[in-house]
């Protein structure tokens, strides 16, 4: 594969709008604004590529001056960049005024095979280890079904229509404050970590702003998606190496902000082709080989194991031909199905060491007292829960109702559950807040804080869930509103209910699933014609947030190189018609008005 070469420097966001706080002393008086007329930030985001092995196999990024400016490319990247200076100093009031904050985001992490939430117990030491020392919530909801997605609603605090970021081909705008960006200017060093792997954390998609150092590392051993490299397939936590290595070469006299993002549960799952005689069902063996070559005789953009990846939708490229592993497992019934769950389950066990070398990293650095950490899944996967494999494709509870953790020092309690409402978009206001931090105006996220202290039972009434994987051929958009009662599902997929169950649909509409909570939470009974009121409702948050608050994203294209990396990550591809743009989208401002999400 050609090696790229790194741009050598990323420009300074002298034309961008900041952040602005009244300071007296050492406490916060005023509330930040993010508008026209706003104080420029400094330039403190001279971030230069550093050199890599040429020998390596895997290739250098190209690093775009902004989103958008070039098409989005696999590789690995080494960022490093000055601190702003700090300008202001966090209110001692808070819980854990100006403590160390680390994240991690777990791909396609079910909340059920974390060990502490009863349904897989033992699978996840690590993380239940977290849990036992700090909070558990039970619903917790992604912003989207994917990645990128899911991960801008984390680091901006706003749902998909608020940033345009629903799709592969969408970047963040430069106008979207970001988590380390804030925390920058109070102070922190702020670091991020993951795998050259299609994830969308990346400069590519605007992902980096406002991270002092970012390195994307050639996809280890002992992950799925470095299964073909040479090495030592042990499960070792290697993915976390970059980021323990980086807490120890951090001194204590500035507070630290690290995001480390983790692929090690992804599909494909597995680490090793099959021994003979151990993969009755096929379905290792097919996993082993997803994504890597064409079947035997195929042609063109035949569909090869994993290039579907057990999505029924389309998005960049023609694929002709049913996808193998798709085929496989309905040949193959219940054993094939339980192989395919064993093979994810004991991703989830590897997933778990990356997170175990973090938290001894924590401990070694003598700082886990001034350490708060939180762990998120991105999205879960289906596991053939309704008939869909993996995610991208639906929005049922096994993609969207994530695991939440989150350890802050000094609370009071321990092992404590939260069953109220939350969404990632809450995870930027709750660790400024805990840190004594003001957040951006205008987000859609609210703090989680009251809901730590017994301050408040619930935060909000309302999350959606938005975006997806595919090119939608219509302006009718697909996605989730869900409240304490109900949900309500706006996907291509269908109910997966008994023939007759679905409402009727015009061509090119999505279904409309709607699920009582407390009397089905399997989602299993679609009550979307008995209950006409609740739909018309729910639709009408929906459609109300995004008329006051849709804005456009930063428009991608796709390298043939990362397309193919989707498609051998399990995402199926075609193209389409261009979508019309939805009704409500219009250009950034500062503030997000009506329809609100809270």
């Amino acid at each position: 594969m050609p090696r790229r070469r790194a741009s050598s420097r990323f420009p300074g966001r002298s034309d961008v709008p900041w952040l602005v706080l009244a300071v007296a002393g050492a406490g916060v008086l005023g509330w930040g604004f993010w508008g026209n007329g706003a104080e420029a930030p400094p330039p403190a985001e001279d971030l230069r590529a550093a050199s890599e092995d040429p020998s390596s196999p895997t290739p250098v990024a190209r690093v775009p001056a902004t989103a958008g400016t070039l098409p989005v490319s696999p590789g690995t990247v080494s960022l490093d960049g000055t601190a702003p200076e700090a300008k202001v100093a966090p209110d001692r009031a808070a819980l854990c005024p100006g403590c160390d904050i680390v994240v991690i985001t777990v791909c396609s992490l079910r909340r059920d095979h974390v060990g502490v939430y009863g349904e897989h117990p033992g699978l996840t030491p690590a993380l239940d280890s977290l849990a036992a020392d700090g909070v558990r919530f039970t619903r917790a909801y992604a912003a989207s079904n994917f990645t990128l997605a899911s991960l801008a609603a984390v680091l901006t605090g706003r749902f998909g229509s608020h940033t345009g970021v629903t799709g592969w081909d969408k970047g963040l705008t430069a106008d979207v404050p970001t988590l380390p960006e804030v925390l920058g200017i109070y102070g922190y060093r702020t670091a991020a970590f993951t795998v050259d792997a299609p994830s969308g954390f990346r400069p590519d998609y605007g992902l980096h702003r406002g991270f002092q150092r970012m390195e994307i590392i050639p996809p280890p051993r002992d992950t799925p998606d470095g299964r073909f490299l040479q090495g030592d397939p042990t499960p070792q936590g290697a993915t976390a190496g970059p980021l323990v290595g980086w807490l120890g070469s951090q001194d204590t006299s500035r507070p630290i902000f690290a995001m480390m993002h983790t692929r090690t549960a992804h599909y494909p799952f597995v680490l090793a082709p099959p021994a003979d005689g151990e993969d009755p069902t096929g379905i290792r063996t097919l996993l082993w080989e997803a994504g890597r070559a064409a079947p035997t005789g195929a042609k063109g953009d035949q569909a090869m194991p994993g290039m579907a990846g057990g999505t029924a939708q389309k998005g960049v490229v023609s694929i002709a031909g049913p996808d193998p592993l798709q085929v496989q497992v309905r040949k193959g019934g219940a054993p094939a199905v339980a192989a395919w769950r064993q093979a994810y389950a004991e991703a989830v066990t590897r997933m778990d060491l990356d997170v175990k070398r973090v938290l001894d990293a924590i401990d070694a650095r003598g700082r886990k007292d001034r350490t708060i950490v939180l762990v998120v899944g991105d999205h879960g996967e289906s596991l053939d829960d309704h008939g869909e494999l993996l995610h991208g494709d639906a929005y049922w509870d096994s993609v969207v109702n994530v695991p939440l953790l989150l350890r802050v020092p000094g609370l009071t309690g321990r092992d404590q559950v939260v069953d109220a409402l939350v969404s990632q978009t809450d995870i930027l206001p709750t660790l400024l807040d805990l840190v004594g931090a003001v957040p951006p105006a205008g987000i859609d996220g609210v703090s989680m804080a009251p809901l730590l202290t017994g301050a408040k039972a619930r935060v909000r009434e309302t999350t959606f869930v938005e975006g997806g994987v595919a090119r939608q051929h219509s302006d009718v958009p697909r996605g989730a509103v869900v409240t304490a009662e109900w949900t309500l599902l706006r996907q291509d997929r269908g109910c997966a209910d008994a023939p007759g169950r679905d409402a009727p649909r015009r061509p090119g509409e999505p279904a409309t699933c709607l699920y009582a909570r407390s009397t089905d939470a399997s989602q299993a009974t679609n009550v979307a014609r008995s209950h006409p009121d609740v739909v018309t409702d729910l639709l009408g948050r929906w459609d109300a947030f995004r008329a006051a608050n849709a804005s456009a994203a930063a428009a991608l294209t796709l390298d043939p190189a990362f397309v193919k990396s989707l498609q051998q990550n399990g995402y199926a591809f075609t193209p389409g018609p261009a979508v019309p743009a939805a009704a409500g989208t219009r250009a950034r401002r500062p503030s997000g008005g009506g329809g609100s999400a809270k």
